[in-house]
């Protein structure tokens, strides 16, 4: 697999206290994979690079990629990031996003009152403790209740919409990457070239539940439609990737679930 410096254009953003990095341009083929990591030099803040790889015969279709990556612990005093890709090195102001309300644990759920809450001009919702802060695109829609009460009433409130992605064929990559230095010896990692519409917001995630076959990884689209009737429905090709460090199982494939059908590709292991 060759590993070289590609080039895009950048945006960056903390929320919650992580760092959010995006990257959008063209790539030089269908199998290129982009990503952006960061650069192990003795660097503070540290550095992180726009790579393209690509590996085996290719097909030299020149797409465009949009990719986002996260970054857990960049120093939260830093207001900008540097990225070097094959132009140079970019400073990138970082945008200061309001915090989403705080993660719930189930455990105190029972001796806790929980709120649910509508996003404006949505079907999206969103529990949190009674009291707790909410930023002002929310709604009060239902209680304080129990938890198990605003978990009810989300469920018979959510129009589940489950769109199918039109999956590039022969896109689909999964490797676990057991080189030396990568995080607790070893790293899956899946990407996907799927088309989409430019203004739905689509993540590759873990599916729920994972299916009786520990050795099979199985992902899905999760994907937001934009608020209110009229959208874009220009269509782009975009890049998905998931990672899950350590790789919980020594997986043999990885099955994607894409509406009524799925796309699966045996899982190599790189060293």
């Amino acid at each position: 697999m060759s590993k070289t410096f590609g080039e895009a254009v950048y945006s960056a953003y903390r929320q919650n206290g992580i760092l959010h990095v995006r990257a959008s341009g063209l790539k030089p083929t269908l199998q290129t994979i982009v990503t952006i990591e960061e650069l192990p030099f003795l660097i503070y803040p540290p550095q992180l690079g726009l790579f393209f790889e690509t590996n085996g015969i290719v097909n030299p279709v020149v797409l465009p990629f949009e990719i986002e990556t996260a970054f857990a612990h960049y120093p939260a005093s830093a207001r900008t990031v540097q990225i070097v890709d094959r132009n140079g090195t970019h400073a990138i102001d970082i945008v200061d996003r309001p915090e989403t309300a705080p993660v719930l644990l189930l455990a105190d759920a029972a001796a806790t009152q929980f709120v649910v809450y509508r996003q404006i001009g949505t079907d999206r919702y969103l529990i949190a403790r009674a009291g707790a802060p909410v930023i002002d695109i929310y709604i009060k829609v239902f209680g304080p209740d129990s938890y198990s009460a605003a978990q009810a009433y989300v469920a018979a409130h959510t129009t589940h919409v489950s769109p199918t992605l039109q999956v590039v064929p022969g896109s689909l990559k999964a490797w676990i990457d057991r080189q030396p230095g990568v995080d607790n010896g070893s790293k899956l990692i899946v990407t996907v070239d799927a088309v989409v519409e430019v203004d739905w917001t689509v993540t590759l995630i873990s599916a729920v539940p994972q299916g009786i076959n520990p050795l099979i990884k199985l992902l899905r689209f999760e994907i937001y439609l934009p608020v209110g009737p009229v959208h874009s429905q220009a269509l782009v090709t975009r890049t998905f990737r998931y990672e899950e460090s350590p790789a919980q199982h020594p997986y043999t494939n990885a099955t994607i679930e894409n509406g009524p059908g799925s796309v699966s590709v045996p899982v190599e292991n790189v060293s």
